[in-house]
């Protein structure tokens, strides 16, 4: 079990729940959910949130807490924000993180409106044959839907086309006002439902899981660890407690003084040097003329992901408070993916098929699902107890209440979220298949978060791409197939930014700030619709002025085409074998005739579950087991590929501490590998900052320059 960063000071009596930190928390979430939608699309480099280290949050925190504070100390002493306020502020702060970009709002526009573009310039010929669009209720788009006149698809001018070229002209933008917002009304009444029940399923479900993942199995959460330390402060002092050790000081500032040397290099480079061409191993090294040398090993794939190495130093800080197997795990990853590549290729002669980590990685899906079982598995006697208690079956304690509700709440917006995707269209079975799977990602991304501190994951598998290699294409049907693969585009692509590791790390750092953990869920639940309505309407006025297909490829040109092209080749599919009509005309449990799933699949899915189910039994039994099961969740993936040497670095120092110096010197060291953290979000932050100011006032092109993990 990883170590504890010690939280220093007393809260005493002080108040978390004020008009000061609700102010502070939405002007957070104003900035955030309003400006990242904005920056991430016309700015290049640094994401504003782009991971569950949130660049954004966490310079907003620092700035209230260093800076505010400061300011205020003595000046206005009653504007300084206490301990638990700042906790309240970070926590509505990261629900600000979740829907503005990747999450959400990067695709959940485009989404309804960039598949009709690609369908009126012709090339999609399967979506034309099989009408797939058409297998899409027309509610669910803006108004006026496309409709088919004399042959030619009619698109609005305005809702549509205006979307796809941009209503800005020239340096002139189009005001908040003038967009056309009654196009969006009727699909809103659909849309909004679903996202407001999925976001307080996954708020009621972090509640209900908090309780025995922090105080039954100890976990370090340390993300949370992280934010603790930065609003930390004595009672009576201007500043938090870790921004007075010199040792933080000697791990900020030369991390800081790097990273702006470098920022400064981008926008001065005849005048001032790069220290990062001078020292490339900061930057990634290409290990390739080693790895030729093992040519087996390249029959994986993603082998080229263990030819890179980049250095992140909030990877290496992070790496520090987590147990060595943890980190060590991360670290290998990559490596030991490439061993059981090569080792299938020994069995069977031929490679691991692409598609386990290209297309639709069945394998992780099953470890997914392997983990869920042990945490179920571990949990079985709170979880069943609450659950028990939530049917009011048996008394209810005072120290069970919260659980009850998060029970009750989790129970009711799933059913509710379920029963939206029914009312929208979806086949009932079909909706409470996705909806479940859909939770299953969130929960074990989330622990994954919660145990290892990993800022940056990936799952890569889809809640609807992936019921058809599980259960075949007839059993899912064509219409159910096609919009459970749209769904799936919209509300989980790329969970980089998912809202229940934000969640978790709210309710920790309430919990250990003694504030109520039923007020802050509460608070969140509202500050999460905020940040909707915010994000929504921000991202809207972005993409209609500047256009819905600039800058972002992937989010205009790559996802809008690639899952529709899977849904039509899988549609012909059902057509060449003749299941088509009859898949087309059953629905609920009748379609369970129709199962057919992939048997190569199944395999796959079968090795993924009960390789981390295996490997979680060993570790019960043996506690120095060097590996842990997380290794299957993470292998294969970007995130992956792009963290691993950090990981190593941070598993190496903290070996050879704690081996020479001990646990009092290891413990004495950590404010270093907190300003190692802290420098390069503030490094980031304050680029972001002058960028935004420059771009603002002059409108220019600003230097392209990522330093960290959430620059990808």
């Amino acid at each position: 079990m990883a170590e504890e960063i010690p939280q220093s000071g007393q809260t005493g009596n002080e108040r978390g729940f004020t008009l000061k930190s609700v102010l502070f928390g939405l002007l957070g979430i104003f900035i955030v959910s309003g400006l990242a939608g904005f920056h991430d699309s016309r700015m290049p480099g640094t994401l504003l949130v782009g991971t569950h280290l949130p660049v954004g949050a966490f310079f907003y925190i620092l700035l209230v807490g260093l800076g505010w504070n400061l300011a205020c100390s003595r000046l206005l002493p009653g504007l300084v924000l206490n301990s638990k306020e700042l906790v309240v502020v970070m926590g509505m702060t990261l629900m600000a993180c979740f829907p503005p970009t990747s999450s959400l709002c990067r695709y959940f526009q485009r989404q309804l409106l960039l598949p009709w573009y690609y369908l009126s310039s012709g090339g999609q010929t399967e979506w034309e044959k099989f009408g797939i669009l058409d297998y899409l209720p027309k509610k669910l788009f803006p108004t006026p839907p496309p409709e088919v006149r004399d042959g030619i698809l009619q698109l609005d001018d305005t809702v549509y086309r205006g979307f796809f070229t941009g209503l800005a002209k020239g340096k002139e933008s189009v005001s908040l006002f003038a967009l056309p917002w009654g196009g969006w009304i009727q699909p809103l009444m659909y849309w909004g439902p679903l996202i407001v029940l999925m976001s307080v399923c996954v708020l009621s479900l972090t509640l209900l899981v908090h309780r025995q993942w922090s105080e039954h199995e100890q976990l370090s959460y340390p993300v949370a660890q992280v934010a603790g330390a930065f609003v930390k402060r004595e009672k009576g002092r201007g500043i938090p407690d870790l921004f007075r050790s010199k040792l933080f000081w000697w791990g900020f500032s030369p991390v800081f003084l790097l990273y702006m040397l470098e920022y400064l290099h981008q926008w001065f480079p005849i005048y001032v040097p790069g220290l990062l061409d001078t020292l490339p191993n900061l930057k990634s090294t290409d290990w390739l003329p080693l790895y030729e040398k093992f040519p087996l090993m390249m029959k994986a794939p993603g082998w080229w992901g263990v030819c890179i190495h980049t250095t992140f130093f909030s990877v290496i800080g992070l790496s520090y408070f987590v147990s060595t197997e943890i980190s060590l795990t991360m670290g290998l990853a990559p490596i030991l993916m490439c061993v059981a590549g090569a080792w299938y290729f020994m069995i069977t002669g031929t490679p691991v098929p692409d598609t386990e980590f290209t297309g639709v990685p069945v394998s992780r899906c099953g470890a997914y699902f392997g983990y869920a079982l042990i945490l179920i598995y571990t949990g079985r006697t709170y979880y069943s107890a609450i659950l028990k208690k939530a049917l009011f079956i048996g008394k209810a304690s005072e120290s069970d209440r919260i659980g009850i509700m998060a029970a009750r709440l989790t129970v009711l917006s799933f059913a509710a979220f379920v029963g939206v995707l029914v009312i929208m269209g979806l086949d009932w079975l079909v909706a409470l298949t996705f909806s479940l799977f859909l939770m299953l990602l969130f929960l074990v991304l989330t622990r994954i978060i919660c145990e290892t501190g990993v800022p940056f994951i990936q799952a890569n598998w889809f809640p609807g791409s992936i019921l058809v290699p599980l259960f075949g294409p007839a059993a899912v049907g064509p219409g159910p197939l096609v919009f459970v693969v749209w769904l799936g585009t919209i509300l989980v692509q790329d969970p980089r930014e998912c809202l229940m590791p934000y969640a978790a790390t709210s309710i920790k750092m309430a919990d250990d700030a003694k504030l109520h953990v039923g007020k802050i869920f509460w608070i969140l639940v509202g500050a999460v619709i905020v940040a909707l309505a915010v994000a929504f309407t921000a991202t809207t006025w972005t993409q209609y002025n500047f256009g819905g297909m600039a800058v972002d490829n992937w989010a205009s040109q790559g996802a809008p085409r690639v899952f529709f092209d899977n849904a039509a080749r899988y549609v012909s599919e059902m057509s060449d074998t003749g299941t088509l009509d009859q898949s087309a005309k059953l629905h609920g449990l009748a379609k369970t005739r129709l199962y057919s799933p992939d048997p190569q699949a199944l395999g796959f899915f079968a090795f993924g579950m009960i390789a981390v189910i295996v490997f979680s039994m060993i570790r019960f039994r043996f506690s120095r087991f060097p590996l842990h099961p997380a290794l299957f969740i993470v292998w294969g993936t970007y995130p992956s590929v792009v963290i691993w040497g950090s990981f190593l670095i941070g598993w190496a120092i903290k070996s050879l501490v704690v081996r020479f110096g001990g646990g009092r010197v290891y413990q004495n060291l950590k404010p270093v590998f907190m300003g190692l953290i802290a420098g390069e979000l503030m490094a980031a932050g304050t680029a972001i900052f002058v960028d935004m100011i420059y771009y603002y006032v002059t409108g220019g092109k600003v230097p392209s320059f990522g330093f960290n993990v959430l620059a990808t």
